[in-house]
């Protein structure tokens, strides 16, 4: 399996994430890169692929996940330890279908500009409707040499659901338990190796709102490549489990911005290659 990260993205500005955090989960060999999404000082939300070992078929442990936070830079961070790892109980490692999971952590010092919770996206997701996506991964397929030591965020838009119906027949619209970016409306941008269960967000009003995870990508043609046209990434849609994260934590979370329109920007028109295959793994 493979990690991934953002292809042609540009670096976060320090302070412009601080909801964001990098995570190592330990492997048998090494280390396995995902991000998560702050949304309470002593939980994080990841993909749920990030935490399962499929060699094993089991959660990993907490005392082999670390949280790194406090900064854009892939160095110069706090990390906390996880202390308990809660799968969504009906995550499908076949088809990453449910694929979220939530990591309790020490209570975070919330500190403006460095370590900061999101409230979720509760508005409607239209097809080509831009969203940021953010990673700490790779910037280039299955090169391990291509990590940046900070932070990259560009702009991917939401497809139309009959396009996405090619790679999951049963694929309704961004509202439901997936999000589908199609990777036709601004070629050459996308998550790579390592951006797994890094958080998404839809700005309204200069507003982030948490919106997304990164789950996975794939086509018809079975290549694993970042960016290419005839691609999609897949996210799941976070908002769409919020009643499952507060049943499961205890909490109740704010959410917005309801009612507020979301301004959107319009994709480049694109210039047409040929298909490819992504998937967006960790470990």
């Amino acid at each position: 399996m493979k990690n991934i990260r953002v292809t042609n993205g540009t670096f976060v500005a320090e302070g412009g994430a601080p909801y964001l955090v990098m995570l190592l989960f330990k492997k048998d060999v090494g280390y396995g890169l995902c991000g998560g999404t702050i949304i309470d000082p002593t939980t994080i939300i990841t993909a749920g692929h990030c935490v399962y070992n499929r060699a094993t078929s089991r959660t990993a442990s907490p005392t082999d996940a670390y949280v790194f936070y406090g900064s854009v830079s892939a160095q110069n961070r706090n990390y906390a330890q996880a202390t308990q790892i809660i799968l969504h109980p009906k995550y499908n490692p076949r088809n990453y279908a449910n694929d979220i999971a939530i990591l309790k952590i020490p209570a975070l010092a919330m500190a403006p500009g460095k370590v900061e919770t999101i409230n979720f996206y509760d508005g409607s997701l239209s097809p080509k409707q831009a969203f940021q996506v953010y990673g700490w991964g790779t910037t280039r397929t299955g090169d391990s040499s291509s990590t940046a030591n900070s932070l990259l965020t560009q702009t991917v838009y939401v497809s139309n659901p009959s396009d996405c119906q090619v790679i999951e027949s049963n694929y309704k619209d961004a509202d439901g338990p997936q999000i589908c970016a199609n990777n036709h409306y601004n070629i050459g941008v996308d998550v790579c190796q390592g951006d797994s269960g890094t958080g998404t967000t839809v700005f309204s009003n200069k507003t982030p709102y948490y919106s997304g995870l990164v789950s996975y990508g794939t086509n018809a043609a079975g290549d694993a490549t970042c960016g290419e046209d005839g691609s999609f990434g897949m996210y799941t849609n976070v908002y769409y489990y919020k009643s499952w994260i507060e049943s499961a934590t205890g909490l109740k979370y704010m959410s917005g911005p309801n009612s507020i329109p979301v301004t959107t920007t319009s994709p480049p028109e694109p210039k047409p290659t040929s298909c490819f295959l992504f998937f967006f793994f960790c470990g």
